[in-house]
């Protein structure tokens, strides 16, 4: 078992079986991308992308098309970019996304979403907004959440009201620790929590930005290419039914680069006298949703 799942981390590593045709949101009203596998079988599963604080679909770029290559079409709106966005109304914005995207024809006309198998994942802030929109639909399948960000309301509250599966990547040393501490432990389906050993919280974005020259996004190469296997096996694993990736759907099976997290690990942590971010940092998170 150890040999074949460090074979499929390595083949998720690398893009997926299908060719990717990008498009663009604006049939639907709003901002935003597209990403839709080529000739893949139809309907094909759906993910709805949320993006981080200030942020937006350009900085995954990469990332939503590794996804898609796999089979998934991706829809990432770029709303809600402010420096105070609206949580609630983000995660708005991106149920929105994902009804427009079920009533297209997409890609070069040949494939369609399928409205029995949806996600939602997202990266900080957009993390976070997946966890809340999928306390509010019931229709949500799989839950993939990267170094995820409290917002307001609380998606750590709602995530009580959560039976989709979901995967949780936290980062070691990373300030939002106490975030994705507060899903796992309010989440009420199946969770597999990885915490990544080698991860920088930021480094998912592809680009230099204006936050970035201030030191707050850091593109980082290692993060992504760790994150994009683990991503796309779970969402196989779930979403897409494959049980050939069922070990990262696991919260048993250790994938390379990882430690696996539970609940006990959680309490064992709460009870060391250590602090995490610092009151201003916590501030500013509470700001920021990031």
């Amino acid at each position: 078992m150890a040999i074949k799942t460090k074979e499929l981390h390595a083949k998720l590593g690398r893009r997926g079986p299908y060719g990717v045709d990008t498009g663009d949101l604006g049939f639907t009203g709003s901002p935003g991308a597209v990403f839709v596998p080529r000739d893949a079988p139809s309907p094909a599963p759906v993910v709805g992308w949320a993006h981080d604080w200030t942020k937006g679909p350009q900085y995954y770029t990469d990332t939503l098309k590794h996804l898609a290559s796999w089979g998934f079409v991706v829809v990432a709106p770029a709303t809600d970019r402010g420096g105070r966005p609206n949580h609630q109304q983000f995660a708005d914005n991106l149920s929105a996304a994902i009804e427009d995207t079920l009533q297209a024809r997409l890609g070069r006309g040949k494939v369609r979403a399928d409205p029995r198998r949806i996600a939602v994942a997202g990266h900080g802030l957009g993390g976070g907004v997946a966890a809340l929109l999928a306390s509010q639909r019931t229709d949500i399948d799989a839950v993939a959440m990267v170094f995820p960000a409290e917002t307001v309301p609380s998606a750590a509250q709602r995530a009580m009201l959560i039976d989709a599966p979901g995967l949780l990547l936290s980062a070691s040393g990373g300030v939002r620790g106490e975030d994705a501490a507060a899903l796992q432990l309010a989440w009420r389906g199946d969770l597999v929590h990885r915490r990544l050993e080698k991860a920088i919280e930021s480094g998912l974005v592809e680009r230099n930005s204006l936050i970035g020259q201030v030191g707050l996004a850091d593109p980082d190469r290692r993060t992504q290419r760790t994150v994009r296997p683990l991503v796309a096996g779970y969402l196989l694993a779930t979403l897409g039914g494959d049980d050939d990736y069922a070990a990262f759907a696991d919260p048993d099976t250790k994938l390379k680069d990882t430690e696996l997290i539970s609940k006990e690990k959680l309490a064992e942590e709460a009870e060391e006298l250590v602090p995490s971010a610092p009151p201003l940092l916590k501030l500013v998170k509470g700001f920021t949703g990031g």
